[in-house]
């Protein structure tokens, strides 16, 4: 499946779901889920310099931060044909003989769904969405 492709059954299965839930997104990680299982809560890095300077996950560091009180993911709700959440802007050319998942840096995609939004007491990424009760209703890759 290339980049198209995949922002289109991600729309497909956003418009099957939105009348399900409330919040709806696009989560990228490492860890193999099963559609059905509910997500841990996201840790905050707002207190970093360089965002991408974060523990690993089950470490004391990592362990230590504070909870987001929800999973953090993409908001789908923002997705247009101009904007597709976790990407950005679609390339006008796309190397349709490329895999999606060359991408993204994650093993696996999912979109994760819920009724109840974390409250806003840290400053949130653009784009971003924190699902208090999120579970897993579609893996992507």
């Amino acid at each position: 499946m290339n980049i198209r492709e995949m922002y289109e059954l991600v729309k497909k299965i956003y418009a099957e779901n939105e009348e399900n839930y409330y919040y709806i997104g696009l989560r990228f990680e490492n860890k193999n889920r099963e559609i059905g299982e509910e997500c841990e809560w996201s840790k905050s890095n707002v207190d970093r310099e360089d965002e991408r300077d974060f523990p690993e996950y089950g470490t004391p560091e990592y362990d230590e931060m504070e909870s987001m009180g929800g999973t953090s993911a993409w908001n789908l709700s923002a997705m247009t044909d101009y904007y597709w959440p976790g990407f950005g802007r679609p390339p006008r050319d796309i190397d349709v003989s490329k895999d999606c998942t060359r991408y993204f840096l994650a093993d696996h995609c999912y979109i994760i769904a819920g009724n109840r939004k974390a409250p806003e007491h840290q400053p949130w990424d653009d784009g971003e969405i924190v699902i208090s009760d999120a579970v897993v209703i579609a893996k992507i890759f």
